[in-house]
């Protein structure tokens, strides 16, 4: 018995029953007593039952206020639709035998009947009836049609809104009442658990079905608040055949926008009690097919020696397991999507090389042959790559020797449920995925007990079983030990109807679980092993499964929802424009490696249980791979004056990547006023500028013109958005601006020459002048030196005299 989980507040009042009968506070001599005896009301009794509405005011104003709340449909072997948070306003009874998942007609038989209040309101105190199938149940028609008089209120239609109008009063059940015990008032939240205990006798005109149906009723003030019915095998009943059944359960984690387990989640999920060590504890020694998402693998393998050492002991446990084991997509990716999308293959993740350290391989093995993670001198390092795979020493692991594992086989499909469509086969096929695994609800109900290998839309798959894969995940998914006791007895009872006769011919059946199972590990564990103690089960490979005749199915079309395959499109096609535009990288997987396993991520079939937590990490994802492409660009340039005939384009090229990129530059003008020679090609540093000139020439004319500059990758991809600049040819100007200078030259030149011949001519007549005069003066003083020369004296000049007559004269004034 798996320990009780149900975080609800309980309370337990217990009710023994030893004569058969039991007691209502509203009826003191109530037998048991058939239902067409059933509410014969006398004017004192209405009376009565109007005084016991009043009592029950409480619930009705709880009633008033019912809305239905949003739950999971995987105890039906569903899908699970896009939930919103709602007021849970409903009473939900559950009723199973208290020990055993089988009743044994010859002993007594004490059951327990769970009423949970989740509303807001309390539960009035009541009456609970315990009610038996009047007939045997001995085919599944009647066993449907029992189960069927009480609605499932855990899991109400999703269209249902939520409202405030009062509950509809459940209908009362068609069968044999067989104890009614006083109920007490349940807290709202609260789980109250009535015990009753029934003798033989009380089951006598059930001893030889293979199935009983029982059922609860809770009534308040005479009003039949919730109902519940439930069925389970005859313990006593002979086994005369056993049915094959093969189990496929999936290990995988929760949702996330992660392509790569970090190390902080695997040391958590692979410790003693973590989610992936409860998921190996189930299925350990258990004769189940394990379908396991190649994420986890990679995640601990890429760490090297770095590893937790849990993940590593997990990996080694993993290898150990004599379980079939197949692989799922990686990051258990919806293939059924990228079906129906009609990509040309199925994505898978490309490189691991950007978080590979060499440092963390460096002692993964020894030149001489040790085993891999024990280095030389003994001292035990964790195992890079544990069984059974390991890289040469010394290097680091390959995309391949990260994925790679011994499985079973691997040409299996395991997509969601009912999301397969026409044609989705036959893409999977070709893709190397030859088998299916399909859901119940995905093909149309065939005759029952037959083999799960089909034919379905002219491909092979294995089809489940509706009436075990129900039944089972419910158990799985338990939540208290009634609910787990009350889901594996209908699986028990499913299995007795195909032992009582159900089916003609043997066949071999599959089972399922669903994907969040793991989170339920210690109820898979019990189911497993409850269902293993079955003696009307054999177990069987899923390879015996696939590999039984086949039987022919038709399929349902479930395509899936058309705004999450527009958005898968819109993942795919960003994927492909960061594959094109990483080609500007000299290893170009430094970003196509990351971007591709963060979509693989977000393809996970796991996130179709929370569509707008998905909505939001889509729309994150789609705006950091806009940044990326966005992040090599070039810089907006102002207008530019072109005067010459030749010249260059300044270009700015802005890298924000943590890489160095090479780009390509290309200027097309949009006339032909300038005629551009050559491209450029640059290289930029990681988070950095760099400015690039492209010649150009002027063409014919003068005027306005445009020219678009954009960047290409070295292959020609694109990238970044063309940058438009304008331009404004004056090439003209360069020959004025020559003939100009030449004039200024020619001037300047001249007028010197000029000035200094003139001057030259103005000292040539200077100079002629001098000598002329000087010749004149030469004369005067010849003539002057003639008579002085006869009288033997000589003449003094005569301005010479006048000066020495001055010269006396102002002597005698001074004297005087």
């Amino acid at each position: 018995m798996v320990p009780e989980s149900n975080p609800a507040r309980r309370r337990c009042s217990r009710v023994e029953s030893t004569d058969g009968a039991q007691r209502s506070p509203s009826s003191p001599s109530s037998p048991l007593r058939g239902r067409s005896r059933r509410h014969g009301l006398t004017a004192f009794g209405a009376a009565i039952a109007a005084a016991s509405m009043l009592a029950a005011a409480p619930l009705a104003a709880n009633a008033a206020s019912l809305a239905v709340t949003s739950a999971s449909a995987a105890a039906h072997g569903a899908r699970s639709m896009p939930t919103e948070t709602r007021e849970v306003t409903e009473v939900i009874l559950r009723v199973a035998p208290t020990i055993a998942t089988s009743i044994a007609t010859d002993a007594p038989v004490t059951f327990d009947v769970e009423i949970e209040n989740a509303t807001s309101e309390p539960v009035a105190a009541g009456t609970l009836r315990l009610v038996r199938s009047a007939a045997p149940i001995d085919d599944t028609a009647e066993l449907d049609a029992w189960l069927a008089q009480a609605p499932d209120a855990e899991a109400p239609s999703a269209e249902a809104p939520a409202s405030d109008a009062p509950a509809a009063e459940a209908a009362e059940l068609d069968g044999v009442d067989v104890a009614d015990v006083p109920s007490t008032t349940v807290a709202p939240g609260a789980v109250e658990v009535v015990s009753i205990t029934l003798p033989p006798e009380a089951i006598d005109a059930l001893d030889d079905s293979p199935v009983l149906g029982f059922g609860a009723e809770l009534f308040v003030g005479g009003t039949v608040v919730s109902s519940s019915t439930e069925v389970f095998a005859n313990a006593a009943a002979p086994v005369t055949s056993s049915t094959t059944v093969a189990l496929a359960v999936p290990v995988t984690v929760p949702a996330s926008a992660a392509g790569l387990l970090g190390a902080d989640d695997l040391a958590t999920w692979t410790s003693p009690f973590g989610l992936l060590s409860r998921q190996l504890d189930a299925v350990e020694g258990r004769p189940v097919a394990i379908g396991i998402d190649p994420r986890i693998i990679a995640s601990v393998r890429v760490l090297g020696t770095s590893a937790p050492s849990t993940a590593t002991s997990w990996l080694e446990r993993l290898a150990g397991l004599p379980n079939e084991i197949f692989p799922l997509a990686y990051a258990d990716a919806d293939v059924a999507a990228q079906a129906q999308l009609g990509v040309p293959a199925l994505l898978g993740p490309t490189s691991f090389s950007d978080v590979l350290d060499p440092a963390n391989f460096s002692g993964t093995a020894d030149a001489a042959g040790e085993n891999p993670g024990e280095p030389a001198d003994g001292d035990a390092v964790p195992s890079a790559t544990p069984v059974p795979t390991q890289p040469a020493a010394g290097e680091v692991p390959t995309t391949e020797d990260l994925l790679a594992w011994p499985y079973t086989r691997t040409d299996i499909a395991w997509p969601a449920d009912d999301t397969i469509t026409a044609g989705d086969l036959a893409f999977l096929g070709t893709a190397g995925l030859t088998s299916s695994i399909l859901a119940p609800g995905n093909v149309v109900p065939a005759e029952q007990w037959v083999n799960a290998a089909s034919n379905v839309d002219g491909s092979s798959a294995v089809v489940a079983d509706g009436r075990l894969t129900a039944p089972l995940r419910a158990a799985t998914e338990a939540v208290s030990d009634t609910e787990w006791r009350a889901a594996t007895g209908r699986l028990g009872a499913e299995l007795a109807l195909l032992d009582d006769g159900g089916a003609d011919q043997p066949a071999t059946l599959l089972a399922t679980l669903g994907r969040g199972a793991g989170t339920q590990s210690a109820r898979v564990s019990a189911t497993l092993d409850e269902l293993a103690a079955n003696p009307r089960v054999t177990p069987a490979s899923l390879t015996d499964a696939i590999g039984a005749p086949p039987v022919a199915r038709t399929l349902v079309d479930e395509p899936e929802d058309r705004q999450r395959i527009d958005n898968v499109d819109r993942i795919l096609r960003t994927d492909a424009n960061v594959t094109a535009f990483a080609t500007v990288l000299d290893d170009p997987e430094d970003i196509t490696g990351p971007t591709r396993r963060d979509a693989l991520a977000l393809l996970d079939v796991a996130w179709l249980d929370d569509r707008p937590a998905w909505d939001a990490a889509v729309g994150e994802w789609l705006v950091a791979q806009r940044r990326t492409l966005d992040a090599v660009s070039i810089v907006p340039s102002s207008p530019i004056n072109v005067v010459s005939s030749e010249t260059g384009v300044p270009t700015t090229i802005l890298n924000a990547l943590p890489y160095p990129v090479t780009v390509v530059v290309d200027v097309r003008p949009s006339n032909g006023r300038l005629v551009v020679e050559d491209q450029v090609e640059v290289e930029i540093d990681p988070e950095s500028r760099s400015t690039v000139t492209v010649p150009v020439a002027a063409g014919i004319g003068n005027g306005e013109v445009t020219l678009t500059v954009s960047l290409t990758s070295p292959e020609g991809v694109p990238v970044g958005s063309p940058v438009s600049i304008p331009v404004n040819v004056q090439a003209d100007w360069e020959g004025l601006g020559a003939a100009i200078i030449g004039v200024i030259v020619v001037v300047f030149f001249g007028v010197g020459i000029w000035r200094n011949i003139r001057r030259h001519r103005k000292r040539k007549a200077e100079a002629a002048e001098t000598e002329e005069n000087d010749d004149a003066d030469a004369a005067v003083e010849t003539d002057a030196a003639e008579p002085a020369e006869a009288d033997g004296s000589a003449r003094v000049p005569e301005a010479e005299q006048t000066v020495a007559r001055g010269d006396e004269q102002g002597d005698g004034r001074r004297d005087g």
